[in-house]
């Protein structure tokens, strides 16, 4: 509560400091701070105007195919290493982040839009960067360092429904490799095991902040020891020869 509607320019470290003191939330060493991946775009100006975009002629083809805007699916392709699946209302691809999504992030929900013109916001262009812009300003302005994970929401293989995931880090831990480290409870050595723990936290800010109008971007996340100086979102994304959905 008390968050203002982001802008271009907004400084989101300041501006979260300041929440957290209206709402009487103290934050402590080793918290995590999760911020929804839409108020970081929205403050690094990636808020794309469609009047400005002119499709190319794979954008149109491959709007046929998706049942989709060309101005919307040209901004895909843009945003996009590689397309992987392409059926109605939905083109997979693997993000120039690396991640395998729906339409590369690119949303058009909860984003106001002046003189009604047609907008869509893409997703920051090195979350990782962002989520350490945060994290050093809390640091400067408070001297306690705190995680800070960048949140978005995703669809995955094998279910329905979409749930939070991490598309940026900063001075926290994003993979628990458990293999040949720890033991089952019949002393059996875990060979296979790693916890996406960036994703854990993500998906569990995701509960509170929630996916419609709940104006809930920044959850802070306390009782964690899982700081990390070295780990990124990059841990968490598979090599393309081991992904056996490609």
């Amino acid at each position: 509560m008390g968050l203002p509607l982001i802008e271009k320019d907004d400084d989101l470290g300041e501006l979260i400091l300041a929440c957290l003191a209206l709402n009487g939330i103290t934050i402590e060493t080793n918290d995590v701070v999760a911020v929804a991946q839409k108020i970081v775009s929205k403050a690094e100006g990636r808020l794309i105007n469609l009047s400005d975009v002119q499709p190319s002629q794979n954008a149109f083809n491959i709007a046929t195919q998706a049942n989709k805007d060309p101005r919307l699916v040209e901004l895909i392709l843009q945003e996009s290493n590689e397309v992987i699946r392409v059926s109605d209302g939905v083109i997979i691809v693997e993000h120039r982040l690396g991640h395998v999504l729906a339409n590369a992030g690119v949303d058009r929900s909860n984003i106001e839009s002046k003189n009604n013109e047609d907008v869509a916001l893409l997703l920051p262009l090195n979350p990782d960067e962002s989520a350490m812009k945060i994290r050093n300003h809390i640091k400067e302005s408070t001297g306690i360092s705190v995680g800070v994970i960048i949140t978005d929401s995703i669809g995955r293989a094998w279910r329905v429904g979409t749930i939070g995931h991490a598309i940026g880090s900063a001075g926290v831990k994003t993979l628990m490799d458990l293999r040949f480290k720890a033991k089952d409870l019949f002393d059996r050595e875990l060979q296979v095991t790693c916890i996406a723990w960036a994703d854990q936290l993500a998906a569990a800010a995701s509960l509170a902040m929630g996916e419609a109008n709940e104006a809930t971007p920044v959850v802070v996340i306390k009782g964690l020891e899982a700081p990390s100086s070295e780990d990124s979102i990059q841990d968490l994304i598979r090599p393309k020869k081991e992904d056996l959905f490609r």
